[in-house]
């Protein structure tokens, strides 16, 4: 258990300092506002991480199809990586003064355009998240993520989610299949600092198999996320500079597909997947199951 406890938290601190700077990010928005580049400068910039985050709060909410009876329970760790396509990394910026392809806050430190932004130079977006599913009665099971970091300057990185989960293999006519159903539904609230605010609506169908002899199920799903950030330009100390308020930026999440294999020894389980959407990402979780 001790070790399990260490791995959890080494796992936490590694994803929560890897990939996206968070500094680097505030300082780039308050330099946008500063040289007075504007709303649509500033929705191309951040668009990335709106879908990122989308991407990642909407994945590795599961690992089986059915659901735990109360008072069953699992406690954890799960996280999801997003690499970062090449689209994710460049908009086109319709400023006058910088007219043509400029770096999203995902994308090159060292953009060609003297004027232009530069991004954070990151190749992947990644967050590990404190898990949760609890069983409840009448084939539902609720689930409950978390994650705060304190990140200096910026402030508290926090993740706040739950969600709720049905079975439904009992109510399909398909009691000969070895599979278990359920549908899903989850919300996460994402802040960083002062600055942005950000939530996720998740909603997925869900399966799983049992292979026989083995402690090894494999699980899969679709699912539709829709995600939105919002940046505070009031939140930036800039006298001066016009106030702009908050800034909504929607994702570009839409319909997502996955894949993965679940492995369960005596009170531990391992899982992983693999997920199709708008921006692709693996899931991975560390569990205590009972």
């Amino acid at each position: 258990m001790k070790r399990l406890s260490l791995l959890l938290v080494a796992g936490f601190l590694f994803f929560s300092t890897a990939g996206l700077k968070a500094q680097s990010v505030e300082d780039y928005l308050t330099d946008i506002l500063a040289n007075g580049y504007g709303e649509d400068y500033i929705k191309g910039y951040v668009e990335p991480l709106s879908t990122s985050l989308g991407t990642t709060l909407g994945g590795a909410l599961y690992h089986r199809g059915g659901t735990k009876g109360f008072p069953r329970f699992d406690v954890g760790l799960s996280a999801v990586y997003v690499p970062i396509p090449d689209a994710g990394k460049s908009f086109k910026s319709t400023n006058a003064a910088i007219d043509g392809n400029v770096p999203t806050v995902f994308g090159t430190d060292k953009p060609d355009n003297q004027l232009a932004i530069p991004g954070t130079n990151a190749d992947f977006f990644a967050l590990p998240m404190l898990h949760a599913n609890v069983g409840l009665f009448a084939n539902l099971e609720a689930t409950a993520r978390f994650t705060k970091v304190n990140l200096s300057d910026v402030g508290d990185l926090t993740v706040l989610g739950g969600g709720l989960k049905y079975g439904l293999s009992a109510l399909l006519p398909i009691g000969l299949l070895p599979l278990d159903f359920s549908i899903q539904a989850a919300y996460h609230k994402f802040t960083l600092g002062d600055i942005i605010d950000a939530g996720t609506f998740s909603m997925n169908l869900q399966a799983s198999v049992s292979i026989p002899l083995f402690p090894v199920s494999v699980y899969g799903g679709a699912g539709y996320d829709k995600s939105s950030m919002t940046v505070k330009t009031d939140a930036f100390d800039l006298p001066g500079v016009n106030d702009l308020g908050n800034i909504a930026v929607d994702g570009k999440n839409s319909l997502r597909y996955n894949l993965g294999v679940s492995l369960t020894l005596l009170l531990l389980n391992v899982h992983a997947d693999y997920n199709i959407g708008e921006y692709n990402s693996f899931g991975a979780g560390v569990m205590i199951v009972l």
